[in-house]
């Protein structure tokens, strides 16, 4: 493709630099063998160079280019379309396109955004008195220096209007979409005529995002980006940049406006607008110094404020930043191991058995005090017998073996069997009577109406009889033939939904 003894020439420029490559071109930085002059080349990619249509888009960008001689426009000063090599040659503006300028140095931008809305309206009045739309007007096509000097580029879908006639044979269906999504007027996406309203459209949208550094529709979805052009109301400008006054809101709302007839009717009236037009409240450099002071001194108000230690009180806010960032990090990674142990644990659980029958908890026998000293019976009455205590209470003395019990028992108990679980000694086990209380039924010795005519008390409290611990179940046997059910499985947690991705500005074809 270049000179075979040197590899950096093609002709007579000299590759110096590459400058930014794009689908079917690349513009380098070149420089003149002859007179060591500079200029900007735009090259098609050698894998295009057959491609008979991307020559001839080639070719008709620059010689619509080279028409328009003007101090806003980029200069074309050669064309070669060969069988070997398909360029143009500009001349080399040193500056940055808008978008990055938007980006990296939007200060700047707003300081000299009087000045290059005058220059852009200038240059678009006269590519118009011309006869061509640009239809492609957008921050990537305008190139803009630290003086405020601009350049407009790119004419690959410059084309003349659409006539009344030519518009009526053509059907809409058959009409393709050309430009930007994010600059593109309303009446191309529905596929109307084109006219020059077109462009003060897009211009509109380029003014309002060098403003306010956002365009007036962002959306994730590319059709409904599209939508929103013919449909929604932009934000006023002046909600995202307080230092812009009502009117730049009217003025940016009429370029922007959703039909044609209520848009300025010419690049020459929004040229005499903007000349006339107050901008800003105040000097935006001034205003931008003025802001960064005031959010200076509130962060430090807020450092000194703020009961926190010392090292967190001089944190930069990109510090800040970044420790939110790492402990989110860290909380989500502590979060996803013990996700990771709960569904171990769930898959390795046995299947969940039968929870066995507890026991039916046994009756409180009614507590009585220790008499402090034996009773004894009532005159006439028969008492205990010897070694027994009194109605209600215990033994007399501590360990005091019933009549015919060997110490530490009870009538139930075998010699030598240690006591319950839970029970003391000389405790009766669990269904045994009480030696000397009377049997259900039966009146207690020493009680009123043990004499014969004495009547016992109505509602006397009954000696509750003990129930017998019911037996405890195993896990129930299925039956032979039947299959036991199966253990339901953990539920799953949902997982996190995925966020959603953000697209880009995709040019329509």
């Amino acid at each position: 493709m270049a000179d075979n003894e040197n590899q950096n020439q093609i002709d007579q420029y000299q590759l110096v630099n590459c400058i930014a490559t794009g689908g079917i071109s690349q513009i380098w930085e070149v420089k003149h063998i002859a007179n060591q002059q500079q200029f900007a080349m735009k090259l098609l990619l050698p894998e295009h160079i057959k491609d008979s249509q991307k020559k001839s888009e080639l070719k008709s960008e620059a010689t619509i280019a080279r028409q328009l001689e003007h101090p806003n426009i980029i200069k074309v000063v050669d064309i070669s379309i060969g069988r070997d090599n398909s360029y143009f040659i500009m001349e080399h503006f040193r500056g940055n396109n808008m978008k990055n300028a938007i980006r990296f140095d939007h200060a700047s931008v707003q300081g000299r955004g009087k000045k290059i809305m005058e220059l852009l309206a200038q240059a678009f009045a006269f590519i118009h008195d011309k006869g061509w739309v640009h239809k492609d007007i957008k921050p990537d096509n305008v190139l803009v220096n630290k003086a405020g000097d601009v350049r407009v580029i790119d004419f690959s879908l410059a084309s003349k209007p659409t006539g009344f006639i030519s518009s009526m044979l053509t059907r809409k269906s058959s009409v393709v979409i050309q430009g930007t999504r994010t600059y593109l007027a309303p009446e191309l996406i529905q596929r109307l005529p084109l006219t020059f309203s077109a462009d003060i459209y897009s211009l509109g949208v380029l003014f309002y995002e060098m403003l306010t550094g956002r365009p007036p529709f962002i959306m994730s979805n590319p059709n409904d980006l599209l939508m929103a052009h013919v449909r929604e109301k932009a934000e006023r400008p002046s909600g995202y940049n307080p230092n812009l006054t009502p009117e730049l809101d009217q003025f940016i709302f009429k370029m922007i406006a959703k039909k044609p007839s209520e848009r300025f009717g010419s690049m020459h009236e929004v040229y005499s607008a903007v000349r006339t037009l107050r901008a800003f409240v105040e000097d935006p450099e001034m205003f931008l110094r003025n802001k960064a002071s005031k959010d200076e001194a509130d962060y430090q108000d807020s450092v000194a404020s703020t009961l926190d230690s010392r090292a967190d009180a001089t944190r930069t806010p990109e510090e800040r930043e970044k420790a939110r960032i790492e402990a989110q990090k860290t909380k989500d990674a502590l979060y996803g191991k013990r996700k990771k142990a709960l569904e171990k644990e769930a898959a390795k659980a046995p299947p969940s058995k039968a929870v066995p029958t507890q026991p039916a908890p046994m009756p409180m026998q009614p507590q009585m005090m220790q008499p402090m000293m034996p009773q004894m019976p009532f005159p006439g009455q028969m008492g205990m017998p010897m070694g027994f205590p009194g109605p209600g209470g215990f033994p007399g003395m501590p360990g005091m073996p019933f009549p015919g019990q060997m110490p530490g028992m009870m009538p139930g108990m075998m010699p030598g069997q240690a006591p319950m679980p839970g029970m003391y000694p000389g405790q009766p086990m669990p269904g045994m009577p009480v030696p000397g209380m009377p049997m259900p039924g039966m009146t207690m010795p020493g009680m009123p109406g043990a004499m014969p005519g004495v009547p016992q008390p109505m509602g006397a409290p009954q000696p509750v009889r003990p129930a017998a611990p019911a037996p405890i179940s195993g896990p129930a046997t299925p039956a032979p033939g039947q299959v036991p059910p199966a253990p339901k499985p953990a539920t799953p947690k949902p997982t996190e939904d995925l966020p959603l991705m953000d697209m880009g500005d995709l040019d329509i074809t």
